[in-house]
């Protein structure tokens, strides 16, 4: 949608900074690629930078709320065999990392975000199970 283009912007969410702050961020999909901690509080960081003082973010990652996994990230990018339901494919590795509730919320308090609501949810066909946050800053 070139119409759009202008509207958008591509970021390194654990480097890069804007000049400007929002009401609303809206992050799904993107913790759970994170492995490590200090990527993660990178990505957690990020988002209170640039929330405004009232502004919430939904955090929505990969997860039951109760098992904790994590990828090997030296695998990353590796081509490996995967079914699909056309059949079988080679794709790319991913890294991934799955977290508890407890985990979640700890890397969210310890980040300066506190939670306004949280839960389980879905987005079909992908994640069957989707944990959520509705945070804002801390006070």
């Amino acid at each position: 949608m070139p119409c759009y283009a202008k509207n958008f912007r591509v970021l390194n969410c654990l480097s890069d900074e804007m000049d400007k702050k929002f009401d609303f961020i809206y992050a799904v999909a993107v913790v759970h690629m994170l492995v490590l901690d200090e990527d993660r509080d990178g990505f957690y960081r990020f988002l209170s930078e640039h929330l405004k003082d009232n502004g919430i973010a939904l955090i929505c990652t990969m997860g039951d709320g109760e098992s904790e996994m994590q990828s090997d990230i030296s695998r990353a990018f590796e081509i490996q065999e995967r079914e699909h339901e056309t059949g079988k494919m080679m794709v790319a590795a991913t890294s991934c990392r799955m977290v508890s509730f407890a985990t979640f919320e700890e890397e969210l308090r310890r980040n300066h975000l506190e939670i306004i609501e949280q839960g389980i949810t879905s987005a079909l066909p992908e994640f069957n199970n989707l944990m959520y946050a509705v945070v804002k800053k801390m006070a």
